[in-house]
């Protein structure tokens, strides 16, 4: 213990010891975490006792965790050092952070809290690789030094022991090489919950990821001070309090939560055109019948959801598609945003009278981040006609309030593609 007072006693190089009284509150209230602990009542605190940090998901996130192997990483950004005369502490910046540039100001506020959490994280994870916003940070944690990482795992893992000081809290799938990524979003404001007050919105900067099946969850990097002053969550904490200290916190985690979506692609080859001669009075012309062909599109959210004896249940998405030649050759439509790993159900059912039908049903599960593809082959029977289909785009004019739609005889046109809504609406 002799050695742990020395360490907490000195300085980092060009550091300044401040009193942390009028700033322990602001920590608390960045977060978008909820803290509690046990209660310890106590004349002066002790910096020489461990400490621990449990730590939780949100309702949000319980559904799909057990999915989602959530792994907790745990920095001490600094060490907690005694303020002589007061009932408080300051912070010492380890290494590698002093280095970096990490400093405390005694005036810090909110959005100076949420800084400095980008900055740590920063150190910790690295820096996105040119070009891209998602990267494998392990090169960069593997120069933090041991001594002040800890690991643990979600649903409710305890942390221990701690020594007291400040901690980066970084939330990550433990199943995911690339977990960094450059937030550009707003993160939404966590409530509180007990003492704490109701956090700010983190915005921008580093974040991490993990995601299930279903949803991609998004991590701001968290600060923690650990003992913690109990205070009214409207005032900031002061040495005149005559509660306790926590040694023992908790803390929820309220990441962001977004569908994973993925894309169909329906692609139809079409190996022949009918094409053919007409001469009147005496004038010889070339005819072309356009070949028009309408596929039936429907989305389940499962396989175990679609029943082929009755295929208008349960689908949370159902569209007519279709695509026009007027030569032979490919020609597709992409349906955007459906949520990954649902199921995709595509029937041809039209294609003029000049073409054979290719009406074996298809289907494709959805991946998330990917584009799948399903085919469809046509040919030309040798009879003459050709065919013609409407399909109606509806848009939502805002500053109308009222809905505009226009008909497109092809649904590929102008490189057009369907945007789903099938993430938020299931057909009744």
């Amino acid at each position: 213990m002799k050695e742990r007072n020395s360490v907490r006693r000195g300085r980092t190089a060009g550091g300044r010891w401040r009193p942390a009284a009028f700033i322990l509150a602001a920590v608390f209230m960045v977060f978008s975490l909820s803290l509690f602990g046990e209660k310890v009542f106590a004349s002066s605190i002790d910096l020489d006792r461990d400490c621990s940090l449990t730590i939780s998901a949100g309702s949000m996130m319980l559904e799909e965790l057990p999915d989602a192997n959530v792994e907790i990483d745990l920095y001490r950004v600094a060490d907690a050092i005694p303020v002589q005369g007061f009932d408080t502490y300051d912070w010492q910046v380890n290494e590698p952070f002093a280095y970096r540039g990490i400093t405390i100001d005694k005036n810090i506020d909110n959005a100076g809290w949420r800084e400095l959490a980008n900055k740590a994280a920063n150190i910790v994870l690295g820096e996105a690789p040119e070009g891209k916003t998602e990267w494998d940070p392990s090169d960069s944690i593997n120069a933090i030094p041991d001594e002040i990482k800890k690991m643990g795992q979600l649903p409710d893992t305890k942390i221990e022991p701690l020594e007291p000081g400040l901690y980066l809290i970084l939330a990550h799938g433990s199943d995911i090489a690339e977990y960094a990524t450059t937030d550009t979003s707003a993160a939404p404001a966590a409530g509180s919950t007990g003492s704490t007050a109701e956090t700010a919105a983190a915005v921008g900067g580093t974040a991490t990821i993990a995601h299930s099946r279903h949803y991609l969850f998004k991590f701001s990097p968290e600060l923690i001070s650990i003992p913690a002053r109990t205070m009214d969550s409207t005032q900031p904490s002061n040495t005149a309090d005559r509660e306790g200290w926590y040694y023992d916190a908790a803390a929820m985690l309220k990441p962001s939560q977004s569908p994973r979506l993925g894309n169909l692609k329906i692609e139809k080859d079409l190996l022949d055109y009918a094409q053919r001669e007409k001469t009147t009075d005496g004038k010889t012309r070339l005819i072309k019948d356009p070949a028009t062909v309408v596929f039936d599109v429907s989305v389940y959210s499962s396989e175990e959801e679609y029943d082929p004896a009755k295929p208008g249940e349960n689908r949370i998405y159902h569209n007519n598609v279709s695509v026009v030649f007027d030569a032979y050759g490919k020609k597709s439509v992409l349906i955007e945003n459906l949520p990954a790993y649902s199921y995709a159900v595509v029937k041809e059912v039209y294609a003029g009278q000049a073409y054979t039908i290719d009406d074996t049903v298809r289907t494709e599960t959805i991946l998330a981040n990917e584009t799948v593809t399903i085919p469809f082959e046509d040919e030309y029977d040798d009879t003459h006609g050709g065919g013609g289909s409407v399909t109606n785009k509806f848009t939502y004019k805002a500053g109308q309030s009222k809905w505009g739609w226009e008909q497109m005889t092809d649904s590929s046109q102008n490189g057009t593609v369907i945007q789903s809504d099938a993430t938020t609406n299931k057909e009744d």
